[in-house]
Formats: structure tokens, sequence, C-alpha cells
């Protein structure tokens, strides 16, 4: 048998030689965990930035889109119907013919000041919430004349049985007492004012004003920058005072106002009608006492009205025919 003989440095180097091994594997396991741990630890922040990222943009997005829809409200010139969510059949101008009966009043007051009423252009508090009870009954559905207009437009259809209420000069009484019944019934109205006369005795002021027409009930329109003939002017002036006229109610009401109007005593002319549809008054609101505008012969421009301020309800019903 042959031996190999070791001399004592070899014994040794032979004799580490496992020890070695052993911690060289334990320095790779732990280099490989570090690996492992900082690979993980780069996902995770990669994760991390990645959320806040989206959730970011996410952030962003709803609030470009939150943006972006308050603009559109904030802008849009086109009005709501003023009869949204009726529980009723509309119809289109095309579908069916209807009755588009318009109410007019002048001023409120109670009790009616009979002695000083000579043209008969009050009416009282009680008086008006019977006239609005009543038509509310009877089914019929309280409309705008800017409703009227995309109706004509065929925008939009109408209810079969609908009204429209307007006053004229924008007497104080229209605030005090006649504005409480259109809150308390929910019911739109219009009200032409004279410019010139907007804050004078026994008459609203421009904050009444703005304050009714807040309340997306009352729209307030053009009845002449002063209460003149305005058949007997001159074209220009005709122009001069509407235009004024506009500007001034939509300065005070801080919005835009679509062109509307109604002459001082109905007070008008073919030439008028003509002067004041070329600048954009596309609707014009005449008196023609007792007349019921009917939709297959509407004439925006030419639209009668049913003197209302000594009526009862039923005799406002027997008026339109029903």
């Amino acid at each position: 048998m042959r031996y190999t003989r070791y001399t004592s440095n070899q014994f040794k180097t032979q004799k580490k030689e496992p020890h070695l091994r052993t911690d060289r594997i334990l320095i790779l396991v732990l280099i490989l965990i570090i690996i492992i741990a900082g690979i993980s630890l780069l996902i995770k922040n990669n994760k991390t930035e990645q959320t806040v990222t989206d959730e970011s943009l996410s952030q962003l997005e709803t609030s470009s889109v939150q943006d972006n829809v308050k603009n559109i409200t904030e802008n849009s010139t086109e009005p709501i119907d003023s009869f949204a969510n009726v529980n009723v059949p509309v119809y289109k101008k095309s579908e069916k013919n209807i009755k588009i009966p318009i109410l007019i009043y002048h001023n409120f007051r109670t009790p009616i000041p009979y002695d000083e009423d000579i043209y008969n252009l009050f009416s009282c508090q009680g008086n008006f919430d019977e006239n609005i009870k009543t038509l509310l009954d009877a089914g019929y559905t309280f409309i705008t004349l800017e409703d009227l207009y995309r109706y004509n437009n065929n925008e939009i259809g109408l209810p079969e049985k609908v009204m429209i209420i307007t006053m004229d000069d924008g007497q104080i009484g229209c605030y005090t007492e006649a504005f409480p019944v259109l809150k308390k019934y929910n019911v739109p109205a219009t009200i032409f004012i004279v410019n010139t006369l907007v804050g004078t005795t026994d008459y609203f002021t421009w904050d009444q004003a703005k304050e009714m027409y807040d309340t997306g009930l009352v729209k307030i329109h053009c009845h002449g920058y002063k209460h003149s003939a305005y058949s007997n002017v001159s074209k220009q002036e005709l122009i001069n005072d509407y235009t004024k006229s506009h500007k001034e109610i939509e300065e005070h009401l801080g919005n835009k106002v679509q062109k509307i109007m109604a002459y001082p005593a109905g007070d008008s002319s073919p030439e008028s009608i003509e002067t004041l549809k070329e600048i954009g008054f596309e609707i014009q609101v005449q008196t023609h006492y007792g007349t019921v505008n009917k939709s297959k012969s509407l004439d925006l421009t030419n639209l009668g009205r049913i003197r209302s301020e000594r009526a009862t309800g039923n005799q406002i019903l027997a008026s339109i025919g029903t």
C-alpha cells in the first residue's frame, strides 16, 4: 500500500478548503439576496410611482372634465325648457295644431285701487293666485316665449294645453304680489320693462329684477327704452332705443338674453316689425286683445294676448275656448 505524505502546510491548506467553499457559498447567497431585495424594492418603487402618476392623471382628468362641464354650464346659451319633466305628451309643431294663449297683466295691488284704475290695469295677489290655480287644475302647462321660439323652430315639442304669462311695464306689484305666486306654483312669466322707469316710483329696481330673474322663473325683456309710440319714431331711433334697452338688461342681469320685445300700448307698424326683426328681435309681442295664437298660423312677430287683470280663471278658459 502506498501512502501520500503531506507536509504540515499542505495539511492545513487541505483542511481549510471545505470552509472556504462554505464561506463562498454564503457570500454568494447573501449577494443574491441583496440583488433580489434590490430588484423587489425597485419594482415596488416603480409601481408606487406609477400609482401616483395614474392617480395624478386620474385627478387631472377628473378635474379637467369637471372644469369642462362647468364651462359648458356657465357658458352655454342653450335654454332649458321651462316645463321640463312634465308628465303629459308633447307634440312637435308639425304633429298637432295647438292653441298658444298669452296672458297679459300690468300691475298688482291688494286691494285693487278701483278709484284710480281707470284703464283696468290692476289685478291683486288673490286674483292672480286664483287664475294660476284654476289653469293648473284645468291641465295647463306654463311655458316661456323662449320655449315658444324653440317650438317654432322644431327643436322641442309642447304639451297640447299650454299657457304663457306676460306682464308689461315692470311695476312694483309684479315683484311684491305676483312674484310670490309664481314661486308658490313654480310657474314662469315674462316681464317687459321700460328701462327709464326701472327704480322710479311704483316700479321695481334692477336688483329686484335680478332677484326674480335668478330664480329661473322670471324672464326680463324689452318694452322700450322709454314708454313711447314706436311706430312714430325714425328707423334709427327705433334701432338705437331697443339696442340700448336690450344691452342694459343683459348688463344688469349678468347674462345673455334672447332678443324678445313687446310694444308699449301695442303700437307697432309693418316698418317697425321689419326693422326690429332685422336686428334680431324675432319675437315681437303685440296686444291684439282676445287673440288666441295657434301653432298652424303662428307668427312670432305678431303675437296677440288675452287681458287677464280682472278676469277669473274660468273667464280666461272661456276666452281660450275650452
